[in-house]
């Protein structure tokens, strides 16, 4: 064989091999998991059944709340449709034990059984007396009752009133596969409906309809956009979708839509769990929400109006001092180091962004280039090189150093109430505690936080006791250098032994046996987790893998407008005590 034959099959087998490579590499990422779904026949939630419970603790004061219950008496219909037929009865049990529990009286039917129409009429012979609204929406609707009641009282019953929102289909929107509309009716004009014969079927029905007044719709989220304008990304997440629309392509505010939604279209059963948590149980400590005035014709519910109250937030964001690093990549600068800056970011006492290429976004976010490899594998170069930066021209601007990821979110007050107890000289650091092996460490999804002598140490003692190179697992290699170090592992669970850090989004968290068996998340966390909603501290302090668009809904329940009437409360006193083994520290 010539030389010159040689040198050829040799480029060729080499670019075979890369062609190999780079084929196994792709057939393994996310990116080929989403080409099969695409090209897949879209499919609908599958809906298990489980006990999710209710929370221990009752300290937010619900008086303005119980007010409107009373005085707004909402029955709730809730429709199933002929498609539902497979999960749509475990569906709506899910309903009635998450926001279904709120109505004044719950009915749920099935329209092979019932027409929808006829259900209306049925209620209003048996309930009329009984009830000032009803409420008429699809199984798939998330419904926020305390706002639709502050909604409802600005209006009179007894006036000849309806609204109305029309959600169009959205294949990959995993839930239902019907176009609904979802109806609010007066007590008169349910009974001018089913008096007047307007509820013999659809054709009768709007043409009542066209005789009453409608009210303001924009509050029930109606949604009917091409679906070449919804990012498929947001296929398991689409109930904040008319949101976020409303928000990118005609400049609404987060906090005028989040903040007064009365229902979410488009909810997965989960979903609607992890919204009961983050809507009435979730909090950031030392921060009172205000309260907007409400006018009603009623003089039993008007309520007068009350101002935000975060002076301890405040005292604390002065008294303990935290440096958020947060680690992103060129494509996440418009994205998701973009949203923290809007959203959590404004929480800590300095943010600072680490990419692999310094750069100044559109928004004016500045981002601190590394010189490092964005990829996986070298991640603990990088986060070596964000420590040792923040430490030498930001280390007399704090007492502690969050690093977290551009999809992690995070409720600084409320790490500052777990921090406060601790002294930032003392060498400690906090978590989600992973173990692999006989080696405890802080998962990087959640986000880890060093006290000020920990950092000192890690930029003093890690190119000489721990791995050297950029190469590296990067919250495990972290957890081996900090335990070479004689960095204390902190417990970072509430009074309760409740988790406060999540490694993933917080489904995986609240659901029973929401993961397969052998999941990995299981065989990496060190501690056993509460079931349901005692999986997770009302002060809980970060989340991982949640979007931009989440970021802002958090930002917006957490700090602006919870639902209406709930105010939040601090825990008793603190009667309760950690038990021993919950007081030591991880030791091995």
């Amino acid at each position: 064989m010539k030389l010159r034959d040689w040198f050829r099959l040799l480029i060729l087998s080499i670019l075979f091999w890369l062609l190999v490579l780079e084929a196994i590499i792709f057939f393994n990422s996310t990116t080929f998991t989403d080409l099969i779904e695409l090209v897949q026949t879209p499919y609908k939630e599958t809906i298990n059944s489980y006990e999710v419970g209710l929370r221990s603790e009752h300290w937010d004061d619900v008086r303005i709340a119980r007010i409107l219950q009373e005085n707004v008496r909402v029955h709730c219909l809730v429709y199933m449709d002929r498609s539902d037929y497979k999960y749509g009865a475990q569906k709506a049990k899910h309903i009635e034990k998450s926001w279904g529990r709120r109505c004044n009286r719950l009915t749920i039917i099935d329209q092979r059984d019932i027409p929808l129409l006829h259900a209306c009429r049925q209620i209003y012979v048996e309930f009329h007396n009984e009830l000032d609204w009803l409420l008429v929406v699809y199984l798939d609707s998330y419904v926020v009752m305390e706002n639709l009641r502050y909604l409802l009282a600005q209006y009179s019953p007894s006036e000849e009133i309806y609204f109305s929102a029309e959600h169009a289909v959205h294949v990959y929107a995993h839930v239902g596969q019907v176009s609904t509309t979802d109806y609010i009716f007066s007590s008169e004009a349910l009974e001018q409906l089913a008096t007047r014969n307007c509820l013999q079927n659809e054709i009768f029905l709007r043409e009542c309809l066209t005789r009453m007044r409608k009210g303001p719709s924009e509050w029930f989220l109606p949604f009917d956009v091409p679906d070449a304008l919804i990012p498929y990304s947001l296929r398991n997440n689409f109930w904040h979708w008319p949101c976020s629309f409303r928000v990118v392509y005609h400049n609404q505010s987060w906090e005028s839509c989040f903040g007064g939604a009365v229902l979410y279209p488009y909810a997965r059963a989960m979903q609607m769990y992890v919204l009961e948590f983050l809507l009435y149980h979730l909090r950031p400590y030392g921060h009172l929400t205000p309260l907007p005035e409400l006018r009603s014709p009623n003089p039993l519910t008007n309520i007068a109006s009350r101002p935000l109250n975060d002076q301890l937030a405040k005292l604390m964001y002065r008294s303990v001092r935290i440096i958020c690093l947060v680690l992103t990549w060129p494509k996440k600068y418009m994205s998701g180091a973009r949203a923290i800056s809007e959203t959590w970011g404004r929480h800590c006492n300095r943010v600072i962004y680490y990419g692999s290429s310094p750069g100044t976004t559109i928004s004016g976010l500045e981002i601190v280039g590394l010189n490092a490899s964005d990829t996986r594998s070298k991640l603990w170069g990088k986060t070596k090189a964000a420590f040792r930066h923040a430490y030498r021209n930001y280390g007399h601007e704090a007492d502690w150093f969050y690093k977290a990821d551009d999809d992690t979110y995070a409720v600084m007050e409320n790490m500052r109430k777990l921090l406060k107890p601790y002294s930032p000289s003392n060498p400690i650091y906090f978590g989600s505690p992973f173990k692999l092996g006989f080696t405890l460490y802080m998962s990087g999804g959640a986000g880890y936080v060093l006290s000020k002598s920990a950092v000192e140490l890690l930029n003093l003692g890690a190119a000489e006791n721990c791995q050297p190179g950029d190469q590296g697992t990067e919250d495990y290699v972290m957890g081996k250098c900090l335990s070479l170090l004689e960095v204390q592992a902190g417990d970072s669970r509430d009074l309760l032994g409740r988790q406060r850090f999540f490694s993933l989004s917080l489904e995986h968290f609240l659901i029973p046996n929401r993961d397969n068996e052998g999941f990995w998340l299981q065989e990496y966390l060190y501690q056993t987790t509460g079931t349901g909603l005692e999986c997770c501290s009302t002060y809980s302090i970060s989340i991982h893998n949640v979007s931009p668009y989440e970021m802002h809904f958090l930002e917006t329940i957490l700090y602006k407008r919870r639902p209406y009437g709930l105010l939040a409360g601090h825990p008793p006193p603190r009667r309760l005590r950690k038990n021993r083994l919950r007081k030591q520290q991880y030791n091995f």
